[in-house]
């Protein structure tokens, strides 16, 4: 097989769009945020109503966001194959699909563990 053929621009940002965000994924997962705040994390009004809801739906959503992150990977590697100008956007649909998942499971498991007060449930 031609290198030159393979490695084109499309198949290039399939394989780095999924290398980013394995990485950035891998750094979420290693350094989740230990305090509460409004730049780095998982923030949404529910997550930010104390630490201990904060410690949980950080965690929660690192390992989510690791899965979408193997999938949008796995997914530019199935791609590289196939001769379509579609391929970098299909990956992109996995990657926002994924995250939108990622969020809506997220908030599932803050509410199975915390009740509307932010109190840990018996």
């Amino acid at each position: 097989m031609n290198l030159e053929v393979f490695f084109t621009e499309e198949n290039s940002a399939l394989l780095l769009l999924g290398l980013l965000f394995l990485g950035l994924a891998y750094y979420y997962r290693k350094n989740p945020p230990k305090k509460i705040n409004h730049l780095y994390g998982y923030r949404t009004r529910r997550s930010m109503a104390n630490q201990e809801i904060w410690d949980f739906a950080n965690t929660q959503n690192a390992k989510d966001f690791w899965r979408v992150a193997i999938a949008t990977m796995i997914t530019g590697v199935v791609l590289l194959p196939l001769h379509s100008s579609l391929k970098v956007f299909i990956q992109l649909v996995v990657l926002l699909l994924g995250l939108g998942i990622a969020i809506w499971h997220t908030e599932k498991q803050i509410d199975r563990f915390f009740d509307k007060n932010g109190n840990k449930k018996p």
